[in-house]
C-alpha cells in the first residue's frame, strides 16, 4: 500500500516549511489566536485532509478553547476559506509582484522562479491551494473559482501589455495557471521520494522547463491569439455531431426479482457494475466526503448487503471505479490516437474520443478527475499518475522540428498539466458535454510547443 502522502518524510516533516510557529523565536510577535488558528488549518489540512478535520483537533492544534473559535469564525468551512484566502496570496502573490517589476519577456522567468521558490518556503499553503481547494464544494468551490478567474484576468491584463515590436504569449491563461499546480504538486507531493527537492537544483530545472513551455507559445505582439479567441472552440453542431462515444460502463436494467434463470457470473457483473456507476452517479451529486454506502446501494436499487459481497467500503469501490474508469479511457484514447496517419491527426483524434467519453460518462468522468481531490491521498496520487499516462502520446512531438528536440522533456508533463486543468474546470463547472467544443483549443495547447504557435493554428484549422 503507497505511503500515506500527507505522511512526514524522512525528515520528519510533512511537506512543510521547517520552522512551526510554536518554534519562532521569542523576539517575534506572538501569533493572534486568529493566526494560530489559520495556521492550525494549514497544518491539519495538509496533513490529514480539509474533510477528515474536526473543530477539537483545530483548537487543539492552534491552542485555544472551543469558544475562542465560534469568536473568531462561524464554523469550520468559514476558517477554511480565510486560510485558502491567504494561500492564494502567499502563493500568487509573487505573479502580480513580477508583472509590476520586470521588463514584459523576463516577466515569465522571473514570476516561475519566485511562485517556486514561494512553494518551497511554504509547501502547506500551496498544498492547501492547489490540492485541498479541490476537496471542498459549496462556497469553497465558488471561492476557488473566484481566485483562479481574478488570477486569469491578472495574466491576460500582462499579455495585453506587450510592447509593439516584441513578443506575447498565445495561450490560455488557465492553461498557464494549470502548467504551475502540475509542477508544484510533483514537487511537493509527499508520496514523491524527494520532497525538498523544490528547493534544491531540481527546482531550478522545474522551473527553467516551465520557462521553456511556456515561451515555445510566444507570437509577435499584436497579433491576435488564436487560443482565447472564437476559432479554438469548435462549432456547436460541429462538436454535437463528433461527440459520440461507446460508454465505458454499460446502463444494467435491475434484474427481476425471483428465479430467472440467468447464470450467477451474469448477475455479479451486472450488480458490480450497477454499484460502480451508482457510486460516480452518487458522488457527482453529493460530494464524496456525504456520500454513504446506504446512498451508492440505494442509486444502485440494491441492498447494503449486496454492496458488501463486492466491496468493502467506499473507499474501495471508489479506487475500483477510478481505476477501471482511467484504464478504459486510455485505452479508448489510444485506440483513436493510432488509427491516424500522422502525429498532428493522432493527437486531434485522441482528445476528440477524450472529450466524447466525458460527455457521455460525465458522472465517471466527475470520479475520475475531479473526485479524487476529496476522496483521500492514494485517490489523489492514483489520478496524477494516471493523467500523466497521457504524456506518451506527446514524445512524437519532440521530433516535428528542430526548435522541438531542444525542448526539456519535462515538457511532456506540463503540456498534460494544462490540457487536463482546462478539462478539470469544465467537468467541475458541469459543463462536460460542452468540452467537444474545446478540442481545438486543446489540441492547440498540445502540438504547438513543438511545431510553433503558427504552424499549429494551420494543422488544427485543417483538422477540425
Amino acid at each position: 500500500m503507497p505511503r500515506n502522502p500527507r505522511q512526514p518524510n524522512k525528515s520528519g516533516r510533512p511537506a512543510a516549511a521547517r520552522m512551526r510557529p510554536d518554534t519562532v523565536s521569542a523576539n517575534r510577535a506572538k501569533p493572534s489566536q486568529r493566526e494560530r488558528l489559520l495556521q492550525a488549518m494549514t497544518q491539519l489540512a495538509s496533513g490529514e485532509g480539509y474533510a477528515e478535520l474536526s473543530i477539537a483537533a483545530l483548537t487543539a492544534r492552534a491552542g485555544v478553547s472551543r469558544q475562542t473559535f465560534y469568536e473568531q469564525f462561524a464554523g469550520k468551512e468559514d476558517l477554511f476559506l480565510a486560510a485558502y484566502r491567504r494561500s492564494a496570496r502567499r502563493v500568487l502573490g509573487p505573479l502580480e509582484r513580477a508583472m509590476d517589476s520586470r521588463e514584459w519577456w523576463d516577466v515569465p522567468r522571473a514570476a516561475v522562479r519566485e511562485i517556486l521558490a514561494q512553494i518551497a518556503a511554504d509547501p502547506e499553503s500551496a498544498w492547501l491551494f492547489f490540492v485541498e481547494g479541490l476537496a471542498g464544494g459549496g462556497r469553497i468551490e465558488a471561492e476557488r473559482r473566484r481566485v483562479l478567474a481574478a488570477a486569469e484576468a491578472t495574466i491576460e491584463d500582462f499579455l495585453d501589455r506587450a510592447p509593439a515590436g516584441g513578443q506575447t504569449l498565445d495561450v490560455p491563461p488557465r492553461a498557464l495557471l494549470g502548467a504551475i499546480r502540475g509542477g508544484a504538486i510533483r514537487a511537493i507531493a509527499p508520496w514523491q521520494p524527494h520532497i525538498d527537492a523544490l528547493a534544491d537544483g531540481d527546482g531550478a530545472a522545474l522551473g527553467e522547463g516551465l520557462v521553456a513551455w511556456i515561451r515555445s507559445y510566444a507570437i509577435p505582439a499584436g497579433q491576435a491569439r488564436w487560443s482565447t479567441g472564437s476559432r479554438a472552440l469548435q462549432d456547436a453542431s460541429r462538436a454535437r455531431g463528433s461527440a459520440g462515444a461507446t460508454p465505458i460502463l454499460a446502463r444494467h436494467e435491475q434484474l427481476p426479482r425471483g428465479r430467472h434463470g440467468l447464470p450467477r457470473g451474469v448477475v455479479q457483473r451486472n450488480r458490480r457494475e450497477r454499484i460502480i456507476l451508482a457510486t460516480a452517479e452518487a458522488i457527482q451529486a453529493k460530494g464524496y466526503a456525504a456520500t454513504t454506502v446506504g446512498d451508492i446501494a440505494l442509486a444502485a436499487g440494491l441492498g447494503k448487503n449486496v454492496f458488501y459481497e463486492h466491496f468493502t467500503d467506499k473507499r474501495h469501490v471508489f479506487a475500483v471505479a477510478q481505476q477501471h474508469a482511467s484504464q478504459e479511457t486510455f485505452n479508448a484514447c489510444a485506440r483513436a490516437y493510432f488509427a491516424q496517419p500522422t502525429w498532428p491527426e493522432r493527437i486531434y483524434a485522441g482528445l476528440r474520443a477524450l472529450s466524447a467519453i466525458i460527455a457521455a460518462e460525465p458522472a465517471l468522468a466527475h470520479l475520475r478527475i475531479v473526485a479524487p481531490y476529496a476522496a483521500g491521498p492514494e485517490a489523489i496520487e492514483r489520478a496524477q499518475q494516471t493523467t500523466m499516462l497521457f504524456a506518451a502520446f506527446l514524445e512524437e512531438g519532440y521530433a516535428q522540428r528542430p526548435e522541438a528536440e531542444r525542448l526539456p522533456r519535462t515538457c511532456s508533463a506540463t503540456i498534460v498539466d494544462a490540457v487536463f486543468e482546462i478539462i478539470r474546470s469544465q467537468i467541475a463547472a458541469g459543463r462536460a458535454g460542452e468540452l467537444a467544443r474545446r478540442v481545438p483549443q486543446l489540441a492547440y495547447l498540445a502540438i504547438a510547443p513543438f511545431t510553433g504557435p503558427q504552424a499549429a493554428v494551420q494543422l488544427i484549422e485543417g483538422l477540425r
